[in-house]
Parts: C-alpha cells; sequence; structure tokens
C-alpha cells in the first residue's frame, strides 16, 4: 500500500541511502520561505528564525518569501515585517493566490513584491478582538489600541505603496479585494509573475 506523506517530500540520495527531504526544507536551501496560513506567533518566529538563518549564510543573497495567509494576528504579522524590512539580504515577496489583512503587511515587507496574475490582495483596518468588551473604560482603551494599530498598517501601506495616508485609509475602510493588475497599478505590488509558456 503506498502512502502519500502529509508534508511533500524529494527522495535524495546519500552516503546513508536514499533519503525523504521535506519540500520546505528543500526550499529553504534554495532561499525560499513559505508563509502558508494564518499568521500567529508561532509561524512567525519560525519564519523569523529561518530569515535570519538565511542573512547570516549569506547576507547579500536574496531571499524570497511566498505568502498564502488569510492575515492573523497583529503583533505576530509586525514582528515578521519588521524582520524582513530589517535583514541585510534583499527579500522578495510572492503572493501566489491571497494576502489577506496582516498577509498583505507582511507582502508589503518585501522589496520586490510579486503577484501571480489570478492572486489577489486585501486590505482593511484592524478589527474588533473578538471577546472584547467589558466596562466604559476598557471598551475605550480598546479602541484607542485599534486606532494607534490602524495608524501603524496604514502609514506601513503608504510608505511602502507611494500613496497618501488619506488614500489607503479610504481603501482600508472597508475589505478592499485587489486585483493584481489594480494592485501593481497602486504600488502594492512591484510586478506580475507572466507565464513562461506560449500561447
Amino acid at each position: 500500500m503506498n502512502v502519500i506523506p502529509a508534508i511533500p517530500c524529494v527522495l535524495r540520495e546519500s552516503s546513508r541511502g536514499t533519503e525523504a527531504v521535506s519540500v520546505y526544507d528543500e526550499m529553504l536551501e534554495r532561499r525560499e520561505l513559505v508563509l502558508l496560513g494564518e499568521i500567529e506567533p508561532s509561524m512567525a518566529q519560525h519564519a523569523c528564525q529561518c530569515v535570519r538563518h538565511l542573512e547570516r549564510t549569506d547576507p547579500d543573497e536574496p531571499v524570497t518569501v511566498f505568502v498564502d495567509s488569510p492575515g492573523g494576528e497583529v503583533s505576530a504579522g509586525l514582528a515578521l515585517y519588521d524582520v524582513l524590512r530589517s535583514v541585510s539580504c534583499p527579500v522578495r515577496t510572492v503572493c501566489a493566490s491571497t494576502a489577506a489583512s496582516m498577509g498583505a503587511i507582511v507582502f508589503m515587507a518585501g522589496d520586490e513584491r510579486l503577484m501571480y496574475p489570478h492572486a489577489e490582495l486585501m486590505v482593511h483596518d484592524p478589527l474588533i478582538p473578538q471577546g472584547a468588551g467589558g466596562s466604559a473604560l476598557s471598551v475605550q482603551e480598546t479602541s484607542r489600541r485599534l486606532m494607534s494599530v490602524r495608524s501603524t498598517l496604514t502609514g506601513i501601506l503608504a510608505e511602502r505603496s507611494g500613496l497618501s495616508v488619506r488614500r489607503v485609509q479610504r481603501l482600508t475602510s472597508r475589505d478592499t479585494y485587489l486585483s493584481a493588475e489594480r494592485a501593481l497599478e497602486l504600488g502594492f505590488a512591484t510586478s506580475i509573475v507572466t507565464s513562461k509558456k506560449e500561447d
């Protein structure tokens, strides 16, 4: 009976015989990293460690980060954004499917920001945390914190795209989905991946 591994693997010959190596490990050796799913602390920490390792290995060689994420925790996403912006090696982010909410913020960390033709970004203002409530003062504090986070996120989007903060705030006042072409037009993406196949 054939068993399909949970993580895709490639087979390699070594002095110990044939070994199954995770596709993700294989990609990391090529300085490629995949951010798949919700951005939460353990995922962000793992990604940050990988990027720092690649910087130590070769501080001048580019790193490619594939982002396919519906979003996630603001603090985890900002930590990852900060690491991607602070490393000395050039960072290329690639959106092949969807980079939404905090996923879009992480995507914006790239020096080069590539999107596949049918990929999309989604930007919006931060949402009230689930279970938020309580006294009038705690609601007021939650609101103050949300406005501070909103200012940070719109500042990032404006700085990286070249749009004004006011224009970004108009976009983020609701869930705004951007096709690859629209993202390129607005400065969120720097290029669209073109097909290498001839029609």
